[in-house]
């Protein structure tokens, strides 16, 4: 009895969990070549998604014969610049090191722990990375890029956009 009790229940959970939709309300709302150009989607709606405070990712990467590396990540403070153009930051970080031989990352190498990783990037393709040295106070290294990004939002928000600065 206790064996067809456990099926049941089993049965049961199995039919619930196949009920669970899946939400995912992830879009991609622009994406540009290296050089800002609008390859999908718009900037027009970028600004849209950020005046309805749609939460944000961007991804980015490269890709080469021999390897490649995607990033994804979550804006911390975001700009309109002049209705045209979306400037982003990302969360200073700590960088790992990257085993390629075995696609493993470390923080094998300690004395990086005090290096910090910022960077800004912007629609027009520009990601403006540097490397700072917390512990000296000092910049170590800038590496102005530019590269294809994807900009997503999450488009559960219902909100008519509104421009900051408004004619009324």
């Amino acid at each position: 009895m206790k064996k067809l009790g456990v099926v049941f229940l089993l049965a049961l959970l199995s039919s619930c969990m196949q009920q669970i939709p899946i939400q995912n309300d992830w879009q991609i709302v622009l994406k540009t070549d290296n050089d800002g150009k609008v390859l999908k989607g718009s900037k027009q709606a970028l600004i849209d998604a950020i005046r309805n405070g749609a939460d944000l990712k961007i991804g980015w990467g490269v890709k080469r014969e021999d390897l490649s590396i995607e990033h994804l990540s979550s804006p911390i403070w975001l700009a309109v610049l002049s209705e045209q153009e979306v400037m982003a930051h990302l969360d200073p970080q700590v960088l790992s090191g990257i085993d390629w031989e075995n696609l493993n990352a470390n923080y094998k190498d300690s004395t990086l722990l005090q290096q910090e990783w910022r960077v800004v990037l912007t629609t027009k393709g520009d990601f403006d990375a540097i490397w700072y040295d917390r512990k000296a106070d000092t910049l170590i290294q800038r590496w102005p890029q530019k590269h294809t990004m994807t900009w997503f939002a999450n488009s559960s928000s219902a909100e008519s956009p509104s421009p900051l600065f408004t004619k009324s």
